[in-house]
């Protein structure tokens, strides 16, 4: 019936398996839980290797780093069952009828995005402010918001899809970094008129990085943002118009040109980091820092 799958790297993911087992038991569905290792240090593998002896876990240590999207077809194809849920490794789960809830609205045809949720409470570690900030208010969206905006936005970290779907549309191993590997399987899914729905059933991000990492992150997804765009047959305006950023930059440049904003990324990029490492992130000034830094590429 479920094939849960939790890629993972340099993250520990024993309390994540336990959560999920405890719950999958429950439904008296058949059920496997696969935990693959993309290269991990030794001391997180050490710690995940300990969830070889549960039961319907399939835990297994790749030799080399496939990257995000390679690892998920790998074990997308490999599953045994008929839906497949994807779960990022940072992630714990907040709902006791967390699977209950994604097998109650699984159909053929159609996938299944639960959304994402932050802790309420500000991190005490103010280095991890600007990805908390920017979770809290821009990533932890209602479901019902989510399905207003109808199109192709999904994120990885949290969905579930018929393993025929997957078959016929997984993600594309060209883009190996960070970022929009899953904007663009869910472009991939609209373009073969596959139904895509947002349900409220979130699972907690727990692995919040520092800005600094956070800010390196946000310019690799972006490089991975224009290659994309790039080599879409004449930049598909579906996507450029359904990927929030990419419309936003569209418009802003129609009536302020690209060499403002260039110029202001090179006068202000360290300023604006300044704000953003800081204890008051601005997330106005985040929005600006991407566009500028968009505009260079």
């Amino acid at each position: 019936m479920l094939s849960i799958n939790i890629p993972v790297y340099n993250f520990e993911i024993v309390s994540l398996v336990k959560q999920l087992v405890l719950q999958a038991d429950a439904l008296q569905n058949r059920y496997e839980i696969r935990v693959y290792d993309d290269g991990s240090d030794e001391i997180f593998k050490s710690i995940n290797r300990n969830v070889r002896n549960i039961s319907n876990v399939v835990y297994v240590e790749l030799e080399t780093n496939l990257g995000r999207s390679a690892i998920r077809n790998k074990m997308g194809l490999e599953s045994k069952f008929e839906y497949l849920l994807f779960i990022d490794a940072d992630s714990a789960v907040v709902k006791s009828d967390y699977l209950q809830t994604f097998i109650s609205n699984a159909k053929s045809g159609r996938i299944l995005c639960g959304g994402t949720a932050y802790a309420s409470a500000r991190p005490g570690d103010n280095e991890k402010l600007l990805r908390w900030t920017y979770g809290h208010k821009r990533e932890a969206v209602s479901a019902k918001v989510r399905n207003q905006n109808k199109g192709f936005i999904i994120t990885s970290n949290n969905f579930l899809i018929p393993k025929a779907v997957f078959q016929q549309v997984h993600f594309r191993e060209n883009i190996k970094k960070y970022g929009h590997e899953d904007t663009l399987l869910g472009y991939d899914l609209f373009k073969n008129n596959f139904e895509i729905f947002h349900i409220q059933n979130p699972v907690e991000h727990t692995g919040l990085e520092s800005a600094q990492l956070f800010l390196s992150k946000t310019k690799t997804a972006l490089k991975n943002l224009k290659l994309i765009c790039d080599m879409l047959p004449g930049n598909e305006n579906d996507f450029i118009n359904q990927v929030n950023f990419t419309h936003k930059y569209k418009m802003i440049t129609r009536l302020f040109p690209v060499p403002l904003f260039q110029w202001i990324y090179a006068r202000y990029e360290a300023k604006m980091e300044r704000n953003l490492k800081g204890r008051h992130p601005n997330l106005f000034l985040f929005d600006l820092y991407k566009l500028s830094y968009f505009s260079t590429l």
